[in-house]
């Protein structure tokens, strides 16, 4: 399977994508860099909880973020590095779970997680805003499927954008001011 970069220095080459590997689509992922491109200073620090592919990872970095991946996976950690080295990209691919890491790592700018759909996604979700990895200024985009309902989050504000079974839900903290 083939996924091609849609935008910044490497746009239009073709990513390698394991068969196993389930892709944000082209619709997604160019709904979400739109999105990112009006909300985040240039430069900002992206980092993909679920490298996976490294798809969304790495159309980050072609579009100029400074680009944290995690995964498990040995042999998807093999296939990021060899299209990193292959799109001519500097991405960082951190080993380990998620779950555990999201507790050691410094904020970043902008926060993406598409966790296997097996995963409790709101519970996750709460994880990450209540971690250290959640910075004053940071955004979480969790994507996941559109049935997946999550309870309010105290001191965040959420949005949420449908792409046709897929959702991404973005938070914010809210100011100071406008808590309830």
């Amino acid at each position: 399977m083939s996924v091609r970069i849609l935008g910044g220095v490497a746009k239009g080459r073709a990513l390698k994508v394991p068969q196993s590997a389930r892709p944000s689509t082209a619709r997604l992922r160019k709904s979400l860099f739109d999105l990112l491109y009006s909300r985040t200073p240039d430069g900002a620090t992206f980092i993909d909880l679920h490298g996976g592919s490294g798809a969304i990872g790495l159309e980050a970095a072609s579009r100029g973020y400074q680009v944290t991946l995690i995964e498990k996976d040995s042999r998807a950690i093999k296939d990021i590095e060899q299209s990193a080295r292959d799109l001519e990209l500097r991405v960082r691919v951190l080993r380990g779970d998620t779950n555990v890491l999201i507790g050691q790592l410094p904020p970043h700018d902008i926060i993406f997680a598409d966790p296997p759909y097996a995963q409790d996604v709101p519970k996750l979700a709460r994880q990450i805003l209540g971690s250290p990895l959640m910075g004053e200024d940071s955004l979480l985009i969790v994507q996941h499927p559109s049935q997946t309902r999550f309870d309010e989050m105290e001191g965040f504000a959420a949005e949420r954008r449908t792409y046709g079974s897929n959702v991404l839900t973005l938070y914010t903290r809210q100011p100071a001011g406008e808590l309830p």
